[in-house]
């Protein structure tokens, strides 16, 4: 009788006290918010975890599972739900568990994986929901924590159909000297990656990331897609020199020999929306064989088999234009290796 009252003038505080106005309307049965959880455990008595999450300063909200036959996992989240709008995007239908805001905060979203990787280190790789712009939508993007220090931001498709999209690429694009590349295979789709770094010879030239634009750098051939992600190595007026240039690869140099100053230096990913059929331009074998279209790809390690894998809305056909006696070449085409699509992710 004594446990029952206690229980009672728990809930009874909880009711009443300043949480009030967050519990209710951040009620949702049936839905989890995924991805978020700091701390789980179990405990077939819900008031244990809804007490766990008020003793944490920390918990802005609880997922319970109260069906009869589980076992009451409980989750404390670090954040909630705070833009209604967003509701749908963030909470996941999950029979038998119930969703549940327990304090307002000003803005649960943070602004990049980076951020999140910094203030929460155990969180996890995969698709997370951030808002890098802090006053327009969200964008979900899958964070990598585990690969080069983590921290990167792959960005998806729907980037290319934001009118902001420059806007969101240029607040989560800070480390402009490493930028992760993964590659996915057309026969299982294992993935694999590569962290792209400056060539040596010009280790002081910033990467460039852009939203359906070229800008100081030279025009894609397969443009007419009219939607990508442009990532360009040297701008033109650096590359349009009889010089040794490239990038590395995993640490490895991919390079050539510029040899009539043509200033193409630039990988873009294409959404390709309306699949549509890739240029045949410069359809040469000897670039899908050797050189620094195929070399780059050679130095790429395997994603542990444990990591979670990417949607294919993170994928692109990518294509590569370096010089002037460098390459030109395009996903659709490759053989050697057996990659057929590429995700980039920057922070």
């Amino acid at each position: 009788m004594t446990d029952q009252l206690l229980r009672f003038t728990f809930l009874l505080a909880l009711i009443q006290g300043p949480i009030t106005l967050a519990l209710h309307p951040s009620t949702e049965n049936n839905h989890t918010l995924v991805g978020y959880a700091f701390k789980q455990f179990f405990s077939r008595d819900w008031l244990n975890c809804i007490q766990a999450c008020h003793d944490e300063s920390r918990c802005i909200s609880y997922n319970y599972e109260r069906s009869a036959s589980a076992d009451g996992l409980c989750e404390l989240n670090y954040c909630g739900v705070e833009e209604l709008s967003y509701r749908d995007r963030l909470l996941i239908y999950s029979t038998g568990f119930v969703y549940q805001q327990i304090r307002r905060r000003k803005h649960c979203l943070l602004k990049s994986c980076q951020e999140l990787k910094q203030k929460y280190p155990e969180a996890k790789s995969g698709i997370h929901t951030i808002d890098p712009l802090q006053k327009a939508r969200p964008i979900e993007v899958f964070c990598e924590f585990d690969i080069e220090g983590g921290g990167f931001s792959f960005l998806p498709h729907s980037v290319t159909n934001r009118l902001d999209g420059k806007a969101v690429v240029d607040a989560l694009f800070k480390d402009r000297k490493n930028v992760l590349l993964k590659l996915k295979k057309n026969v299982d789709g294992s993935e694999w990656y590569t962290l792209i770094q400056p060539h040596p010879n010009y280790a002081d030239i910033d990467f460039g990331v852009l939203v359906n634009n070229y800008s100081g750098y030279t025009e894609p051939i397969n443009v007419f897609m009219q939607k990508y992600v442009f990532l360009g190595i040297l701008p033109k007026s650096i590359a349009n020199k009889n010089t040794t240039q490239g990038f590395k690869s995993n640490g490895i140099i991919a390079e050539f020999w510029n040899c009539d100053a043509n200033p193409n230096s630039f990988f873009a990913l294409f959404p390709n929306h309306h699949h549509q059929l890739p240029s045949d331009y410069a359809k040469n074998l000897g670039f899908e064989n050797s050189g620094i279209a195929v070399n780059w790809r050679s130095h790429a390690k395997a994603v542990s088999s444990g990591s979670l894998k990417m949607p294919n809305k993170f994928f692109f056909l990518t294509e590569l234009h370096f010089g002037g006696c460098g390459c030109y070449t395009s996903s659709d085409r490759w053989k050697k290796f057996g990659y057929n699509a590429t995700a980039i992710g920057i922070r």
